[in-house]
């Protein structure tokens, strides 16, 4: 083994390193924002919380009483404070969008990770959701309380 590939090689070992660090910081963002703590959300169509599973086709999206996890088809993310929609039922709340693509993942690949604003409006069990991802917008994605998702995930 000559010097360049020994060089060469821990090259490799450090962006995996720093990869992987990277996947782990996102997963513990999300995982922050989705414990349970928290006090209990306003009564919106006689509910005292919309913690749960909300799916429908091309997203499947889980609540909790202080944020939430997002799968779409060829994405996921967060939602990182608690989903409270006003008197009309409309919401906005922070998050992240991590964009995904078929095949596999080089051991150098960065987190496609971008700030997203999750907006939308909920009446009773259904809830019509956008997400903003700086200027393009996913939806609307029509959800339904405790239905499971349809989606296609990218291969």
């Amino acid at each position: 083994m000559s010097v360049d590939d020994s060089s060469s090689s821990q090259s490799l070992g450090v962006r995996f390193v720093w990869s992987a660090m990277a996947t782990a910081a996102v997963a513990c963002v999300i995982a922050a924002a989705c414990t349970t703590a928290g006090s209990p959300e306003p009564v919106v169509g006689g509910r005292t919380s919309l913690a749960g599973r909300w799916g429908g086709q091309s997203a499947a999206l889980t609540l909790t009483d202080s944020g939430g996890t997002i799968q779409y088809d060829c994405a996921h993310g967060g939602l990182l404070a608690a989903l409270q929609p006003d008197e009309a039922g409309r919401f906005d709340v922070p998050g992240i969008h991590v964009r995904e693509h078929g095949g596999p993942v080089s051991i150098n690949e960065r987190i496609d990770s971008l700030p997203a604003r999750f907006t939308g409006v909920v009446r009773g069990d259904l809830m019509t959701l956008r997400v903003l991802v700086g200027v393009d917008t996913i939806g609307p994605l029509a959800l339904r309380r405790g239905v499971d998702a349809m989606l296609t995930r990218c291969l």
